[in-house]
């Protein structure tokens, strides 16, 4: 039979069907060269090069020759002898000579480099619709010649069957006929059309093509790639179909799963991806080998199984169903099947246009991984039975459950090639359909300095030099996640329930810890830490109470929290105890100590080289890595213990800190720091002077609220309050603070001093002018006078307090946050004034406005003194608003003590306003201008 057309050498067709009988000479016609056979027996050096005896022995032994002699509409890819010398010399198989090699050997070199239709290399990736018409630039791969029976194999014992897999137990014993795929296999190529068609890179050295086949691509060349192999004489045209010249021996891979487990640098991973594989008996295979053994003399098989692998796509649908029939969820089954040597991708217009694509971890990446101080160590340390080595890896792998390693086995297989080449490395998606962040440095090189790129039958694997794991397992929230004593923990961070329902936090923390560009030191307090209670800081204005998370996996709600009465000073907690459940759950409490147990670093930085860390909540905890302890400002000031870390795990986008206690922030606000100081005692004076109200009415300063407001101009003076609905503390707020972190610059009674020689007034200087003038006429010139200078001393007085608080917390520390702050001090514009933090190892020095260093340090004062005003939604005064009250928000606070009072004025002085006689003359204008702008303030 003829084994081609005419139209398919015009580039019409893909393939052909016979029209010539090749038993009658009369029939052949003029153009066409000998058969296939004889053309291989015989090579036409014009056209061929070199001998082909080896792959004429092949044809003759499989009794293949009179097809290829008479039979019409085949392809072959031959390689000459000289190829074959050096297949002999270095391969796989362990055969140096064509004498060693078996029957099974020699089916898999003829069949899988033979097509069952005459193809030309132009047309390879020419797809037909059936009827008449052709597309170009679509098919990657055509079914070879071999037959799934020529693959059948005898397995008995370990050796070569799956470890760790219940299903392959019974064979270890029993042994198993077995073939790896019960459909035919793929032959993959690569062909200038489809690779333009689909945007795969071909120019220069870091190509896709040269990437994923070795070599740079020859566009000169009208040629073609089988697997990484290259035609180098195609179009050979016979009488019976095509003959394409291989510049090496075409080998078959096998499918990827059957590369990996035979490929020595991949063995971890392969362990993984076979504890989805299971037998399956197939009736087409056992009596397809069985009619062809009772043709051929041989034995036959009573069952034959095919290797199949647990998967929500493989031939014939999904394979959920295991062989003991138990129907398996998705989160327990590969998303393809790897071992399915016609797999092709869902969605193609064609299921020869695409393969798939695996990212697989070298062994070397695996061991570094897995091994302590890896990524991964965390699994290892969870589940693993024994000690955490090399010796021991494997077996400590088998140990994680099935779901993970199926998400982690999932995360790497990708069902397209074509979307995955180097080029389109940025756009594979990971298991949160964010970039995977890919790179080709990633990939590793083999000996010969090639990126080490394998090629199967059914997709291309790129072996890399790293691990890239689900986020789930791999984000510092992992350990909460997969370890059984960190429920309450786990409750919180994955809690994605509204704050408007009962438990619920309305946070999806989850989300926010899988940020995979972020740096984060997660600090997860196990159960028995929540056992050791946490201070409810909504109870210490009146009954203080600890609070008591727990989680009960039997009863749901799951998560539960007791309260029990507690004394501060004997550190007493009452035996008996209330559940606090439904909307008396402390919600805003938990949210507390999420926010409080994470920092956020910079990229690259790793805790340690500082002491001190702002947590997401803008307060600071301070971090002991030699002691391995970490504490809060309770645990520094207020008697707490410290939180001690158990375990130290390093992910992805940063490290988790197992503890034993939860962290507990500063019980402590400004204003009781500040009044509970004795070397702060005239700074605090200055604050909260009782007779201040009194004063600043005298000076015209309006105690009158402003309209859709709860302020008036009174408010900007205060230091402190409290009581204030929607504004309720602990004691007193500062007034400047709104949920940020602050530093507050505490000048000592000795700086005070000097405050006052450079001409800052007192309260009581203010008082001796308000006793004189307060009952004279309004409208008395001494009287307004007097208001004047008064206005603008209250002035001065509140922006020395306000030029002492400033935005951002910054502590003494090996390293300081150095830079321009503003502080609460402001101009009639409201411009913030400014000081400039310099500094380093252990101390910091501030530059006012005057132009003058102050500098921060340890030396004999008090620094780094932690301080939280908190503010919630209730009177925390009021006992009976305990159970009902929550945390609104707090802004935190540092309070160093300095030795100099900072001034914002250039001539470093605080009386400009008044010390001349010309100044003088200027304060009533100022004070009109005041009243003015109050005034105005009014009508807005």
């Amino acid at each position: 039979m003829m084994s081609f057309c005419v139209a398919a050498l015009c580039g019409g067709f893909a393939a052909c069907t016979d029209d010539y009988d090749l038993d009658d000479p009369g029939n052949y016609p003029s153009w066409l060269g000998n058969s296939i056979f004889d053309e291989l027996k015989n090579p036409n050096q014009n056209v061929l090069t070199g001998t082909f005896n080896n792959y004429v022995k092949l044809i003759e032994d499989l009794g293949y020759a009179e097809t290829l002699a008479k039979t019409g509409s085949k392809t072959v890819f031959p390689a000459n002898d000289e190829a074959f010398a050096r297949f002999f010399s270095n391969n796989s198989w362990g055969v140096s000579r064509y004498e060693d090699l078996t029957e099974a050997q020699k089916k898999l070199l003829l069949y899988n480099s033979m097509l069952d239709n005459a193809i030309l290399v132009e047309l390879l990736s020419n797809v037909s619709d059936g009827k008449t018409s052709v597309a170009s630039g679509i098919a990657m791969k055509h079914q070879t010649g071999a037959n799934v029976i020529d693959s059948v194999s005898y397995f008995y014992g370990a050796t070569d069957l799956p470890k760790n897999n219940k299903y392959w137990d019974w064979y270890n014993s029993h042994g198993i006929n077995l073939v790896m795929d019960g459909t035919r296999p793929m032959m993959v190529h690569f062909t200038a059309e489809q690779m333009t068609a689909n945007d795969i890179s071909t120019t220069g050295a870091n190509s896709d093509f040269a990437i994923i086949t070795g070599e740079e691509y020859n566009d000169s060349a009208a040629t073609a790639y089988i697997f990484r192999d290259r035609i180098i004489r195609p179009d050979v045209t016979c009488q019976n179909g095509y003959i394409h010249q291989m510049q090496d021996v075409i080998v078959p891979p096998g499918n990827m799963a059957e590369l990996l487990r035979t490929n020595p640098t991949t063995t971890i991973f392969s362990r993984m991806l076979e504890r989805f594989s299971a037998p399956y008996y197939s009736l087409s295979v056992t009596n397809n080998y069985n009619d062809w053994a009772v043709a051929n003399g041989k034995t036959t098989i009573d069952s034959i199984f095919q290797k199949r692998y647990l998967s929500s796509y493989s031939q014939g649908g999904t394979l959920r169903d295991d062989p003991n029939g138990t129907t398996l969820s998705t989160d327990y089954v590969l998303p393809y099947d790897p071992g399915w040597n016609a797999y092709y991708t869902q969605g193609t217009n064609s299921n020869l246009s695409d393969v798939a694509a695996m990212f697989v971890p070298s062994d070397e990446a695996m061991k570094k991984y897995f091994l302590p101080g890896g990524e991964g160590a965390f699994l290892i340390n969870r589940f693993g039975s024994f000690s955490n080595d090399e010796e021991h890896l494997m077996q400590n792998i088998d140990s994680i459950p099935q779901d993970i390693v199926c998400a982690f086995v999932s995360m790497l297989m990708k069902s397209s090639f074509i979307a995955a080449v180097p080029s389109k490395f940025d756009n594979v998606p990971d298991d949160s359909n964010d970039p995977m962040g890919l790179t080709i440095d990633e990939i590793s090189k083999t000996e010969d300095g090639k990126y080490d790129v394998k090629i199967a039958n059914n997709g291309v694997i790129y072996i890399l030099n790293t691990v890239h794991a689900p986020n789930k397992y791999v984000a510092v929230s992992a350990p909460a996640l997969l370890n059984k004593d960190m429920r309450v923990m786990n409750w919180g961070i994955f809690n994605k329930t509204n704050r408007d329902q009962n438990y619920g936090l309305g946070l999806n923390f989850y989300a926010y810890l899988l940020a995979m560009d972020a740096n984060y030191g997660l600090f997860i307090p196990n159960d028995a830490a929540f056992d050791k209670y946490y201070i409810d800081p909504i109870s210490l204005a009146t009954q203080p109470r600890v609070l008591h998370y727990f989680y009960n996996s039997s009863k749901s709600p799951y998560i539960f929290c007791s309260a029990r009465n507690f004394n501060p000073t004997t550190g007493e907690i009452s035996n008996d105890s209330t559940i606090l459940t439904n909307s008396q759950f402390p919600v805003t409490q938990f949210i507390d100590i999420l926010n409080t147990h994470t920092v956020v670093l910079e990229d690259g930085e790793e805790m340690g080289a500082n002491k001190y860390y702002k947590t997401k909540n803008g307060g600071t905890i301070y971090f002991d890595k030699a002691n391995s302890t970490v504490m809060g400002g309770a645990q520094m000031d207020n008697g707490v213990a410290p939180s001690r870390i158990l375990q130290v795990d390093n992910q992805k986008n940063g490290k988790s800190y197992t503890l034993d206690h939860v962290i507990e922030m500063p019980q402590n606000s400004v204003y009781k720091v500040l009044s509970g100081t004795q070397q702060f005692s005239d700074f605090f004076d200055l604050c909260n002077d009782d007779r201040a109200d009194s004063i600043r009415e005298f000076a015209g300063i309006s105690t009158k609220t402003i309209e859709g407001t709860k302020i008036s101009p009174m408010t900007r003076f205060y230091t402190f309050r409290t009581g204030v609905t929607g504004y309720y503390g602990l004691d007193f707020n500062v007034n400047y603070f709104s949920s940020y972190n602050y530093t507050v610059y505490a000048p000592d009674n000795s700086a005070m001093e000097i405050a006052r020689q450079k001409g800052l007034p007192t309260w009581d200087d203010l008082y001796a002018i308000f006793k004189q003038h307060v009952d004279s006429e309004d409208g008395d010139p001494a009287k307004i006078q007097a208001q004047a200078e008064v206005l603008a001393k209250v002035e001065a007085i509140n922006d020395f307090i306000r030029y002492h608080f400033q935005n951002n917390s910054v502590y003494v520390d090996n390293t300081v946050g150095s830079g321009e702050y503003m502080t609460a001090a402001s101009d009639t514009l409201g411009i913030a004034y400014k000081v400039n933090v310099v500094g380093g190892g252990n101390k910091f020095t501030v530059i006012d406005g005057s132009n003058q260093s102050v500098e921060v340090n340890g030396n004999g004062k008090l620094i780094n003194k932690m301080t939280r005003d908190y503010v919630f939604a209730k009177s925390a005064q009021d006992a009976r608003n305990l159970t009902t009250n929550s945390i609104s928000t707090s802004s935190f606070a540092v309070v160093h003590e300095i030795d100099k009072p900072l001034c914002k004025n250039a001539d470093g002085r605080y009386d400009g306003m008044w010390a001349s006689a010309k100044a003088k003359k200027g304060l009533v204008e100022h004070r009109n201008l005041f009243l003015q702008r109050q005034k105005e303030m009014y009508r807005k």
